[in-house]
């Protein structure tokens, strides 16, 4: 039997079992008078980001190990999957060189020691100081909990699995998710949030150019009909609104101003809106047509003013009461006005205004009264008036005979006529 490394370190091949080995009880990969591996503390020195290797100098002697990988958990030859990291210059590691011999490869990492100055207070309040080495490997990490598993980058994005079930997923403290077991909860925290989905997007943000202690928040939500759709249909927005859909019908626009809706002093806080593609989908941002494709507009502002606009028809169901106030005053304009009730009371405190072109009763189609109709005209007052004339005191007038003080009663005069000229606006 022939046995020993060549000039690399590596097995001969032609190196042999004896029968007497065979029959003992030894390790099929580490046969009997076959050296060990060799660990080498090292530091990486330099990265091949093409060759996916590292080249690291030993620590003691200061050797130089070229082009070497890094080993992992696992790594698939074939597709590349697995768990893989490419290490900084300057990170500290071990290197082995296998018990066949080279090439070498990259171990793992350690961290180097640092001077330790954390102190530990007691229970009774004094520092415990020796409870504490002069030195710890604490390299930056946060302080885990027993159980705790850390995938952590060096700019603080990270990833952790708490022990108890709870993943922690994050870049800073202002933007994570945290999934949490209990009743299968998940938690987002963030300063601005995008969400970008083949049905739309939400935008939530600081508005920016505002101050940078208090800023405003916005956000918008945008919805496609359909998901090939190039732009948003609906467009959701809630905040101080700075880009509000332009109204463009005059007569609402009139109103507004009336009515000091969507006023610098008072912007507009909520705002839903419907204009088929009128929307940038993944940010919200209107086209420039947006007014004019409009077919649905709601908001409500600071002061609480509401608009509706809609280039449809609106219905109000109920099958109870409905009450509409207003302590000011209440415009109601249309083509046309149909009232269908079973009774109905007017009630004017002051006074009642109507002002028609013309009336019609019962669906009547005939004037109350036209030309030739016969008609009478009440003269005086309507109903016996009682007076006492000539009155007492006062002189009476010539050639009366009524004694003053005397009552007398005037009676209304009824004359009968025909119209001759006009045409009444009652219809019955």
């Amino acid at each position: 039997m022939t046995s020993g490394r060549d000039t690399l370190g590596r097995l001969n091949r032609d190196t042999q079992i004896s029968p007497d080995q065979q029959t003992k009880n030894i390790s099929f990969f580490q046969p009997e008078g076959v050296i060990g591996a060799i660990i080498i503390e090292g530091q990486v020195a330099d990265l091949n980001m093409a060759l996916w290797t590292v080249d690291v100098v030993s620590k003691f002697d200061h050797k130089f190990y070229p082009n070497i990988q890094v080993s992992s958990p696992y790594q698939d030859p074939v597709s590349g999957a697995g768990i893989y990291v490419m290490p900084d210059i300057g990170t500290k590691c071990h290197i082995c060189i296998p018990s066949d011999g080279p090439p070498p490869f990259l171990l793992d990492f350690i961290m180097p020691s640092e001077q330790n100055f954390a102190e530990e207070e007691e229970e009774d309040g004094d520092p415990a100081v020796d409870n504490y080495p002069d030195k710890t490997f604490s390299g930056g990490r946060p302080k885990p909990k027993p159980g705790d598993i850390y995938i952590r980058g060096r700019d603080g994005n990270f990833a952790i699995l708490h022990r108890g079930g709870v993943l922690q997923i994050g870049c800073s403290e202002l933007a994570q998710r945290i999934y949490i077991p209990l009743e299968n909860l998940i938690t987002d925290i963030s300063q601005n949030y995008r969400h970008y989905n083949t049905g739309g997007a939400i935008n939530w943000f600081l508005a920016p150019g505002e101050s940078k202690t208090n800023p405003h928040t916005v956000k918008k939500e945008t919805y496609r009909i359909r998901a090939a759709d190039k732009e948003a249909t609906i467009r959701v927005a809630i905040g101080e609104l700075r880009d509000p859909v332009p109204e463009t019908i005059s007569e609402v626009s009139s109103d507004m101003g009336q009515n000091q809706m969507a006023t610098k002093d008072s912007p507009i806080y909520c705002e839903v809106t419907l204009a088929p593609e009128g929307f940038k989908a993944d940010t919200g941002a209107s086209e420039e047509n947006v007014g004019d494709l409009t077919t649905l507009r709601y908001f409500f502002d600071k002061a609480g003013n509401v608009l509706l606009r809609t280039q449809g028809s609106v219905v109000m169901h109920a099958e109870r009461n409905l009450t509409l106030r207003a302590k000011e005053i209440m415009k109601l304009e249309s083509e046309q006005l149909v009232v269908n009730t079973k009774g109905a009371t007017i009630q004017a405190e002051d006074y009642l205004q109507i002002s028609t072109k013309g009336m019609r009763v019962n669906a009547g189609q005939n004037p109350a009264a036209h030309v030739g109709s016969v008609v009478e005209v009440v003269l005086g007052p309507t109903t016996p008036l009682l007076l006492a004339l000539p009155v007492a005191g006062a002189a009476a007038p010539p050639n009366c005979t009524i004694p003053p003080g005397t009552p007398i009663t005037v009676q209304p005069t009824i004359l009968r006529g025909t119209v001759t000229t006009g045409q009444t606006k009652v219809l019955i």
